[in-house]
């Protein structure tokens, strides 16, 4: 699973600015969670977890994996959370 899966799956059907609403953030913000080029706080990615359902564990191995540099490192991180 990756960031982008776990985002799918907290915005359950809704749109990118209904759900922005639902976690408190701005839709740009949301955006900037899409687009890679923001990543969310622990705060937030609980936020997530409560309103997706996920197991936090695999919501946190997959923001993490955006974070490392290292492309094979990643990749394992991403397969534990799947």
């Amino acid at each position: 699973m990756n960031f982008q899966d776990v985002l799918d799956k907290v915005c359950n059907g809704f749109s990118d600015n209904k759900t922005s609403q639902k976690l408190g953030v701005s839709r740009v913000m949301f955006s900037q969670y899409r687009t890679g080029r923001r990543l969310p706080s622990n705060e937030m990615l609980d936020k997530m977890v409560k309103l997706s359902g996920l197991n936090p564990v695999e919501v946190y191995l997959a923001a993490y994996a955006e974070k490392i540099d290292d492309p094979s490192v990643a990749e394992q991180f991403r397969h534990l959370a799947a």
